[in-house]
């Protein structure tokens, strides 16, 4: 493949416009007669290597389907809501309270039926999470969502 190359003398190599590269003479010559009629580009061929026009190899390496890969982390986040149940249960019989101040509000209110908001929530937020087409953002949400179940854990082992 040819190119033709301008070199704009009144300018210092590196600058933006130092350089003009065409593609077809015919290019060149329209460009100059609105630009510099004087002017004069040089003819210059291109290598293309034939490493570029073969098809890739496909990877051996297993493909994961994005859409099992957000189920899963959307099954590990009902997991984690459970887990939360409990833990958070355990805390209750270990005389300590709540620090989730709606959490709070709903055991003060509905006693024992405290875990029917919870788990409703949890499923509200596993709904929002299938909607996503981002599996990162779910990654992230399903990250966040441990940090309550750990700091239970830690006050369990704590009291213990």
């Amino acid at each position: 493949m040819k190119v033709w190359i301008y070199s704009d003398r009144s300018k210092v190599v590196g600058d933006p416009g130092h350089l003009k590269v065409f593609e077809t003479i015919e290019a060149a010559r329209a460009w100059f007669e609105h630009n510099d009629p004087e002017g004069v580009a040089f003819e210059y061929e291109t290598v293309v290597a034939q490493r570029y026009n073969r098809p890739l190899k496909p990877s051996s390496a297993p493909k994961l389907d994005a859409k099992r890969v957000k189920a899963l982390l959307v099954l590990f986040i009902l997991f984690l809501g459970c887990a939360d149940l409990v833990t958070t249960n355990m805390i209750l019989n270990l005389g300590l309270g709540e620090l989730n101040p709606f959490m709070h509000i709903a055991q003060t209110w509905l006693g024992a039926w405290w875990l029917i908001p919870k788990l409703g929530l949890t499923y509200i937020m596993m709904w929002l999470l299938w909607r996503s087409t981002n599996p990162y953002n779910v990654a992230m949400v399903a990250a966040f969502c441990c940090a309550p179940v750990l700091n239970n854990l830690l006050i369990i082992a704590g009291t213990t």
